[in-house]
């Protein structure tokens, strides 16, 4: 009697996480179509088909898509343009499968460890702003302890130094280096100091601006702002 009192509790506090969770998602989806309605923008009308096709080849798209699970993009999205350049907001999701020891108890073949299969699933957010030239992939941002480790297995952190202060700050990344050392020019530089506190990644004609988080709707208009000004810097002096 006492194990079907605790298996009612966590049923019942696992019914209310669940409508809590729903009441969030809902909140969240009306704060993102009156932002999109703001703006001018369109909600949920799918993502352009120039942004589908170098999606995979962001970083954080392929990582994801390689963990194995099933991958969505596109579950909420923001799509526009401003000051005649395409911005996107998007959710993208992949599920992962972990494998959990579990106490059964039989009456027939007695007690023992199951490994049970769970699905956990993984949710993020980006903007991303098309930009007016084609670039090489490149990957910025604020540098981590991991950065370190990751150098060791062959994640190599270019620096600058010309710029001491932002290659202090910021981890950069690309197959080409010499390409990365031509984006990353001292107003550039000087932006990231000033105004970015995420991960940018550049992928041909497209920038992606990322966190390990899903975005909250209040920060949705400023991070579409900052890819905005973001795309117009580095455009402008790639054409330098």
């Amino acid at each position: 009697m006492e194990y079907v009192g605790y298996l009612l509790a966590a049923l019942f506090v696992s019914a209310i996480g669940w409508l809590i969770y729903q009441y969030s998602e809902v909140e969240r989806d009306l704060a993102l179509e009156k932002i999109a309605r703001r703006a001018g923008m369109n909600f949920r009308f799918g993502l352009p088909q120039e942004l589908k096709d170098v999606l995979p080849r962001f970083r954080v798209i392929e990582d994801a898509q390689a963990k194995g699970g099933d991958f969505t993009a596109g579950i909420n999205s923001i799509v526009g343009t401003r000051r005649d350049r395409q911005l996107v907001f998007v959710d993208f999701q992949w599920t992962t499968v972990v494998y959990v020891s579990t106490w059964r108890r039989s009456i027939w073949r007695g007690g023992g460890y199951d490994n049970l299969p769970h699905t956990r699933t993984h949710r993020r957010s980006a903007v991303a702003a098309q930009l007016g030239v084609p670039v090489q992939p490149v990957l910025i941002r604020p540098e981590r302890i991991v950065d370190k480790a990751l150098a060791l297995v062959g994640y190599e952190d270019i620096d600058f130094t010309s710029m001491p202060e932002f290659s202090e700050r910021f981890y950069v990344n690309s197959p080409d280096r010499e390409f990365a050392r031509r984006i990353v020019t001292p107003a550039v530089s000087r932006f990231f100091l000033e105004n970015v506190t995420c991960t940018v990644d550049f992928v041909g004609p497209w920038l992606l601006l990322h966190d390990d988080a899903p975005m909250r709707s209040s920060s949705v208009e400023h991070r579409l702002e900052l890819a905005s000004r973001l795309a117009d810097l580095v455009t402008r002096e790639s054409a330098r």
